[in-house]
Parts: structure tokens; sequence; C-alpha cells
């Protein structure tokens, strides 16, 4: 069976669907109130709490986004 005609169950597709949806909800509530802290940082800490902050975001973003994506594509092909 290749990977394009593999099937997931439905639970599994929700689940992921859900856990993406809670990570990226839980990760722009975070990174909204982090982002304060921040900015009222000076100096090299600013710099390197932004890249951080910037780096963690992107992760945050993609992972989520991949898992709802994953999620929602995992379902049959059509024939």
């Amino acid at each position: 069976m290749t990977r394009a005609a593999a099937t997931m169950p439905m639970v599994t597709r929700a689940l992921l669907i859900t856990t993406g949806v809670v990570m990226l909800a839980l990760g722009i509530v975070l990174f909204f109130f982090w982002h304060a802290e921040v900015v009222e940082l000076t100096g090299s800490a600013r710099v390197v709490s932004g890249l951080g902050l910037r780096a963690a975001e992107a992760a945050v973003l993609y992972g989520g986004s991949w898992l709802v994506v994953r999620g929602w594509n995992g379902g049959r092909s059509a024939a």
C-alpha cells in the first residue's frame, strides 16, 4: 500500500486537527503575552529573547498547522 492510498481512522484525524488547533491557539496567546516582556528588555538580552521568541513562534505555528493539515488530508483519497 502506498502512502497516498493509506487511510487514517476518523478519530485519529479529529485528534490531529483538534491538537493542531489547540496548539496554534495556545501558542498565539502565550507569545502575545511573552512579547510584552521582550519589548521591555534592552540590549543583547532583547536580541537573544527576540530571536528565541521568533524561533519558538515559528516552530509552534509550523507544528500546529502541520497537525491540522495532516489530519485534514489523512482520509481516503478519491479513486
